[in-house]
């Protein structure tokens, strides 16, 4: 169709050539591969590290001084809300787009961290959840709309029973961080060995461990049996997949301030696993309690360990959990949720 034939311009953190170690890095990238299909042309600028970067600010000025016309889409990064304000400044585009990754934009506007005023010039504001979108508008941002996470459905679990000799095996996948509820996890284990389930369940670790958490998360880990840290899981095929569909639920009692709409809820769903999160932010808007997971309180490993023993006595039905988990997901497919007739609603084309 003639209408892709048009150009746009990405800025954000993207790390090419690297797997994604972040959900703003496995969008962004996500999003040049999708863009690739639907638009004649992709200018990606990689903000990630910017500060150590700052030749990245003279590319910024000069690409799209020289593409005035060209569409320009700012994906969260740490240069977003300069580069929002200097866009306002110097209106060298007619058509910029901020797609928000993460679920607090609205404190950072409380906190001044933006310019109102150039937020509200913005063609779009993109966020992940509909409640998003209403705090946006309670501060007089009437250009917010709402676009869910998405991510390639490229992987179809095969759901079986669980085999009644084997241990449950719980899984968290995501940035290792304390703030993701790390030390409910390890408590919710230490619970689950003084309750008599020491040899019934397993949990395995995976994602980056943040800046200066390595020595204190490997002390944490290493005084509770059935631990483990296993590095990196690569979920850019199917053999990421395979390996996360032979576990039987994913743990996520985070209360990370950042969180939106966690992309690993959609890898979970993708491989058939239900997710024990806590209700915070987006997420009792995308997990469906009883059906896709269970939404628990915050700061409460006793309720993590609850959920964890009813999975294990099996008082759950995981099989049809799995299940659903697997036909839910098929609406965040992003070929789905990133089309053409998105395209047109935003103006992009």
């Amino acid at each position: 169709m003639s209408e892709t034939k048009s150009k746009i311009i990405l800025i954000g953190a993207i790390d090419k050539g690297h797997n994604p170690t972040n959900g703003e890095t496995m969008k962004n990238q996500l999003f040049i591969r999708r863009f690739h299909e639907l638009f004649a042309k992709v200018i990606a600028i990689d903000t990630l590290n910017w500060r150590k970067r700052p030749w990245v600010l003279i590319r910024i000025f000069f690409v799209l001084l020289f593409n005035r016309q060209t569409k320009v889409i700012i994906s969260s990064s740490a240069a977003a809300s300069y580069l929002i304000s200097f866009l306002y400044y110097v209106p060298l585009c007619n058509y910029v787009y901020f797609w928000v990754v993460g679920g607090n934009l609205h404190l950072g506007i409380a906190q001044g961290k933006y310019n109102i005023k150039a937020l509200k010039k913005l063609t779009h504001i993109i966020v992940q959840g509909q409640s998003m979108v209403n705090e946006l508008n309670k501060v007089g941002l009437s250009n917010a709309i709402y676009v869910p996470n998405s991510k390639p459905i490229i992987y179809s679990p095969k759901i079986r029973p669980h085999k009644a000799d084997k241990p449950y095996r719980f899984v968290f996948l995501s940035r290792v961080h304390p703030d993701k509820g790390i030390t409910d996890i390890t408590a919710a284990a230490q619970k689950l060995i003084q309750e008599g389930y020491g040899n019934k369940f397993s949990i395995d670790f995976y994602g980056q461990i943040a800046s200066g958490y390595s020595d204190m998360f490997m002390t944490l880990i290493s005084g509770v049996d059935n631990v483990n840290y296993c590095g990196y899981l690569n979920l850019l095929d199917n053999d990421g997949y395979q390996k996360l569909s032979e576990y039987d639920a994913m743990l996520f009692p985070t209360y990370w301030s950042g969180e939106g709409f966690p992309g690993i809820v959609i890898d979970a769903n993708i491989a058939g696993l239900p997710i024990i999160a806590t209700d915070w932010n987006l997420n009792k808007s995308v997990i469906e309690d009883g059906k896709t997971g269970f939404i628990i309180p915050v700061h409460d490993s006793n309720a993590l360990a609850m959920r964890m023993m009813n999975i294990i006595d099996q008082t759950v039905d995981l099989h049809e959990m799995k299940k659903n988990c697997v036909q839910y997901v098929q609406q965040f497919d992003f070929r789905r949720v990133l089309s053409g007739e998105l395209m047109r609603k935003i103006k992009l084309y």
